[in-house]
């Protein structure tokens, strides 16, 4: 297969951007014209550099009290 861009390419990138610059997955998936928000999540957005870092960041920042409480 030649290397190259299909638009069904396009549309898992454009999934994934939007999702990644926070826009609400119902919006997202109603967009693509999914009826589903999974099939949305599960088959057209990836993980990016970007989401990875803030979720590392959220873990870091998150702290639990002293003893459990």
């Amino acid at each position: 297969m030649p290397f190259g861009l299909r638009f069904h390419d396009l549309r898992h990138s454009y999934a994934t951007w939007l999702v990644s610059d926070g826009v609400p997955i119902n919006d997202v998936a109603k967009v693509m014209g999914h009826e589903q928000t999974s099939t949305t999540l599960d088959r057209y957005t990836h993980s990016t550099r970007d989401r990875d870092r803030r979720v590392l960041a959220s873990f870091a920042a998150f702290s639990l009290p002293p003893g459990g409480q």
